[in-house]
This record gives structure tokens, sequence and C-alpha cells, in this order.
């Protein structure tokens, strides 16, 4: 199992980015179904809600709303390999003597 997150790309749509950082989180609610019979709860997943949050180098044509597949290369093993999904959030920063980044929030949807 490879450790290191160097070398790790990230691709919207076909375009490979070198990644800066990168987040995913996979979270669903909680459903109590605990019969009145029961002597403790018990619970089942709802659905699924994943979320990828990356970072990348300089300004990006991807706008809040594009969607496309996220697909994740390199070393990464998570649990994002391919994701279909929605830019909900784009955030690009700067300052002197330093570079720009670009941080973008994708939720998933349904392909299409």
């Amino acid at each position: 199992m490879a450790y290191s997150f160097n070398t790790c790309t990230i691709g919207f749509d076909g375009t490979n980015t070198p990644l800066l950082d990168i987040s995913v989180s996979s979270t669903a609610a909680e459903l109590d179904i605990t019969g009145a019979a029961d002597n403790a709860h018990t619970y089942e997943s709802g659905i699924p809600d994943v979320t990828v949050t990356f970072t990348v180098l300089g300004f990006s044509d991807l706008a809040v709303g594009d969607t496309g597949t996220v697909a994740l290369a390199g070393n990464w093993t998570g649990t994002a390999g391919e994701v279909a999904g929605v830019v909900t959030s784009v955030e690009s920063s700067g300052s002197i003597d330093d570079v720009i980044t670009t941080t973008f929030t994708i939720k998933q949807k349904p392909a299409t």
C-alpha cells in the first residue's frame, strides 16, 4: 500500500491537475429502527452523502454548478476513486510572495 500523497492528481471531466490538498468524506443519516420489543437500539444507514474538497495551484475554469466525474490518480487509494458530482463551492486566494490556490467542493450526484 502506498502512503505518499506525492504524485496524486485529480481530474474533473478529463482535465488532470496536481493536488495540493484533498479531503473525501462519506456520511449518512442514522435511521433508528428500534422496535418496541427490542432491548437495545438498532440502526440502519441512510443514503450516503459523499463530499470531495480539494485544492489546486492557480485559478480554474470550473464554476459552481459545473457537473462531471471526479477521478483521483497516483497513490490515492481512498474511498472516492471516481465520483459523479456537481461543484458547490469555488474559492481562490493568494497573497504577496505566495502562490494562488483554488479550493473546490464537489458533492455527489447521480451520473447522467
